[in-house]
């Protein structure tokens, strides 16, 4: 289940007034899917300290399916 940020809608000039939250992802405006993924799933690894199956057992992922993302990932810019 994703949840929206608690600031989602604010605009710009609001925003310096809401607590941030220090684990919190943040994208911004059209940011696709396929970029959100990513960046979560790059931002757990970190938060994991690279530890693999902690990342696909936070994400709520397979290992096999973080695998198959990571190697798509490390694909992107070959062709």
């Amino acid at each position: 289940m994703v949840h929206l940020p608690y600031d989602f809608g604010v605009t710009g000039g609001n925003r310096a007034s809401v607590p941030q939250e220090p684990n919190a992802v943040r994208l911004p405006v059209g940011t696709t899917v396929a970029q959100a993924e990513k960046s979560l799933i790059l931002l757990t690894l970190q938060h994991t300290k690279n530890n693999k199956t902690r990342a696909a057992e936070i994400l709520g992922i397979s290992l096999k399916t973080l695998f198959n993302k990571l190697k798509e990932y490390g694909s992107e810019g070959e062709e």
